[in-house]
């Protein structure tokens, strides 16, 4: 079965008149441990090149500051600081860590950047400093409180933006493809998504959203909004018999919960989407869909062993 879902402000359909000098083009690579790729109608003219080469810088300062596997990083740099010491953010960095916390207030701490310790502990993270108490990490978030442009490291816990960083970089991948004058384009990062103008031909872009099971789709209309995923269906492993997840589950989500495969979120900044997404998911099935539902998130909950579960925003897009 082949669900569709279409924003409600979708952008009217306006095909390129024709004789308009746009040519389509496809490129891509491996970033982030991951791959990239951006489809798009660019000027004729241009060359595949000067778009690789905007593409290349916006990934190449994202990992500069906040890849946790660089010791070279400014987080990195921040995570082997004495209590007490400082950094001056950057904006990307500074904005990464307001939408973090913006999400880890609306979900109690769901969504939590402090945990850097724990998914290293679990093996799914770089070595790091594995004796910062459990229980000390979870409630350290409260404490990320920068100071202008400066943040203090006032708790022992290792800072981990992974769950936003990428899809800040699809967002400032989009804004490098428009200051080159591309409006019409599809740009991904590992699954997570940002679309432009429709294509030439007037239509939206229409992206599937990664399914486990091929007998049910989710096909979604995207014109000026982003999609981002965050679940455990790829990146997991087993320990004693027991399912170990990269996204720590929130303290109050129940055993159960583990039947929750990934939690996808539409919204207009695919930071946002990749926040909510990770936030929800950590959150569990119940207590996240009931955040989707009172922050209007429009969020798909997807299951290993039942049908999935969209959020009340998500369906009225339904067609």
């Amino acid at each position: 079965m082949l669900n569709l879902l279409i924003p409600h402000d979708l952008p009217q359909a306006r095909p390129e008149r024709p004789g308009t000098a746009l040519q389509p083009m496809r490129l891509g690579g491996s970033t982030m441990g991951t791959d990239w790729s951006v489809t798009c109608h660019m000027p004729r003219g241009m060359q595949a090149d000067t778009i690789r080469d905007a593409a290349e810088a916006v990934f190449a300062e994202i990992i500069r500051q906040m890849s946790t596997w660089k010791p070279a990083s400014l987080i990195s740099q921040f995570n082997r600081l004495p209590l007490g010491g400082a950094i001056e953010l950057p904006a990307a960095f500074a904005h990464v860590l307001e939408v973090t916390l913006q999400v880890a207030a609306a979900t109690d701490g769901a969504l939590n950047p402090c945990l850097g310790a724990e998914t290293s502990r679990l093996g799914f993270g770089p070595a790091s400093d594995s004796s910062v108490p459990h229980e000390t990490a979870h409630d350290a978030w409260r404490t990320l409180a920068p100071t202008g442009h400066t943040l203090t490291r006032h708790a022992a816990y290792q800072l981990d933006l992974s769950a936003i960083a990428k899809g800040h970089a699809v967002d400032l991948l989009a804004v490098a493809l428009r200051d080159l004058g591309i409006t019409r384009f599809l740009a991904e990062i590992g699954g997570e998504f940002v679309a432009g103008d429709p294509k030439s031909d007037g239509l939206p872009w229409w992206v599937d959203i990664e399914t486990l099971s091929a007998a049910t789709r989710w096909r979604v209309a995207l014109c000026g909004q982003a999609l981002a995923t965050s679940g455990d269906y790829r990146k997991m492993r087993f320990e004693n018999g027991q399912r170990l997840s990269h996204i720590t589950p929130h303290p109050a989500a129940a055993p159960a919960d583990g039947d929750l495969a990934s939690v996808s979120v539409l919204h207009a900044s695919c930071a946002m989407a990749d926040a909510w997404a990770t936030g929800l998911f950590a959150s569990g099935p119940a207590t996240g869909l009931r955040l989707a539902n009172a922050h209007g998130i429009a969020a798909l909950f997807q299951f290993r062993d039942r049908p999935a579960a969209p959020s009340d925003t998500l369906k009225r897009m339904q067609d």
